[in-house]
């Protein structure tokens, strides 16, 4: 009996695990070498740490409800940095991605977010 017990709970903590949403921390780490290119004076290109951290972000964003956690920890840890909005969906292209990345702003409605 409590071999069965024990065995349900390591199912259903490996099972809320994976249906978890991306962390916030997690993403940040990720995409905190693109912060210089996302200013205004950044560079032409994406750093390949930037890229690397790109291409891990999207692939841990496999639900529309990933894009939306996504994009909403995006949108507040941006808010206290000065960059340019319209860089985001240069990152995408420039680092070989095939994903349509928003302009993320403060007035974003990440819940309409469809890359």
């Amino acid at each position: 009996m409590s071999r069965v017990l024990g065995s349900l709970i390591i199912v259903l903590l490996v099972w809320s695990s994976a249906m978890a949403e991306p962390s916030c921390p997690k993403v940040i780490s990720e995409v905190a070498p693109c912060l210089s290119f996302l200013r205004d004076d950044g560079p032409a290109k994406p750093s390949k740490r930037c890229c690397e951290g790109v291409t891990e972000v999207n692939g841990i964003a496999k639900t529309k409800q990933d894009r939306i956690a996504i994009c909403e920890c995006l949108k507040q840890t941006l808010n206290y940095i000065d960059y340019d909005p319209k860089r985001i969906p240069l990152l995408g292209k420039q680092c070989g991605l095939t994903i349509d990345l928003p302009p993320t702003g403060q007035n974003t409605n990440c819940s309409q977010v469809a890359y």
